[in-house]
């Protein structure tokens, strides 16, 4: 099962994001990393819009998934990811 935080919410409502992009990415994700910082997993893939990605932070807890937040990149998904296993915040999955 899938839920959404308050902020989560707001943040899909914001940046034109459905659930259903968000479940997507979550059930079968390009990358997967857990970030070391807040502890957080992360799951990364395509949106439907064309050349953009999801960056999607969330917890798990046996059947449950809590998205956190979410994210919508584009051309700066590379560099992000560079940055953040190269400072040792994210671990790859």
């Amino acid at each position: 099962m899938i839920t959404f935080t308050e902020h989560a919410r707001r943040r899909l409502k914001e940046r034109r994001i459905g659930e259903d992009e968000v479940r997507q990415v979550l059930t079968e994700p390009e990358w997967k990393f857990y970030d070391l910082r807040n502890g957080h997993q992360i799951a990364i893939g395509p949106r439907r819009k064309e050349e953009h990605y999801l960056i999607t932070f969330y917890d798990q807890e046996e059947e449950i998934i809590k998205v956190v937040t979410v994210i919508d990149v584009s051309k700066s998904l590379e560099k992000i990811i560079k940055r953040r296993l190269e400072g040792k915040r994210w671990v790859e999955l």
